[in-house]
């Protein structure tokens, strides 16, 4: 999850036990990631979620932003025909109207490790996470994606390739790139399964009160992809899994 505010100073990635030391809320009861427990979840009926027709546009143009702590993209604010209003979507069992904030993945240093969620356990090379806010509430809603290594580079997904590409020319703090991509194909929520659970921002400062959304279908991506990234830019970007504590997790199908 990005950062909101001044939040860059004491931390990293070698010590997120330090982070409640200068983040109160990194040490809360309602801390993200967790580890899923699929059968100790809730079964719920979810509507369906309805993206702005720019979610299925080729062409959309994207800044890439290495920020120290992750390659964040943003919608390009500079060519006056862009506005965050144009990416947004209803439903899901969401209130309101989310719009379109950021996109950014998580990895680790090699396949093993990465996903920040967990599912019974296991973990996963990557995760990524498209972040919405309701403007009219403040309200925040991610989805999550986990990836699995592709065994051929025909099964890659080829938006999250351009990705991971251009992310990777970003060595240096502060770096930027701008690259189009087409949300639709980096997302592919269609009639897709997910977890549902109110955690946190999974960087500091860690605010509670995120409507997270776990989609538990795999997204292929090459193992060379994430090299790219690991040897560039960053070797690890994850926090470990939090206490679920007493929280319920729901999920959008019938077991």
């Amino acid at each position: 999850m990005p950062c909101t505010g001044k939040c860059d100073d004491h931390w990293n990635y070698d010590h997120p036990s330090k982070w409640p030391k200068h983040f109160p809320a990194a040490g809360g009861l309602c801390q993200s990631p967790i580890d899923i427990k699929p059968h100790k979840t809730v079964a719920q009926s979810y509507s369906q979620f309805v993206f702005s027709p720019k979610y299925y546009t080729d062409g959309v143009l994207f800044t890439l932003t290495n920020n120290g702590h992750q390659v964040a993209v943003t919608l390009t604010e500079s060519t006056g025909k862009q506005n965050h209003t144009d990416l947004s979507f209803t439903g899901g069992g969401l209130t309101g109207t989310f719009h379109f904030v950021n996109f950014h993945l998580h990895w680790g240093k090699n396949d093993r490790h990465g996903s920040e969620h967990e599912i019974d356990g296991k973990t996963f090379p990557a995760e990524a996470h498209f972040v919405h806010r309701n403007y009219e509430t403040d309200q925040v809603a991610v989805f999550a994606f986990f990836f699995t290594i592709a065994g051929q580079s025909k099964n890659e997904n080829t938006e999250w390739k351009k990705y991971t590409d251009v992310a990777s020319q970003l060595i240096k703090i502060n770096d930027t790139a701008n690259c189009t991509f087409n949300l639709n194909h980096l997302m592919q929520t269609d009639s897709r399964q997910f977890f549902r659970y109110m955690g946190s921002l999974t960087t500091p400062p860690c605010t509670e009160g995120i409507i997270w959304t776990i989609f538990s279908s795999e997204i292929p991506i090459k193992e060379e992809s994430l090299n790219l990234l690991r040897d560039n830019v960053m070797r690890k970007v994850y926090r470990p899994v939090q206490p679920i504590n007493d929280r319920i997790v729901f999920r959008n199908y019938q077991t």
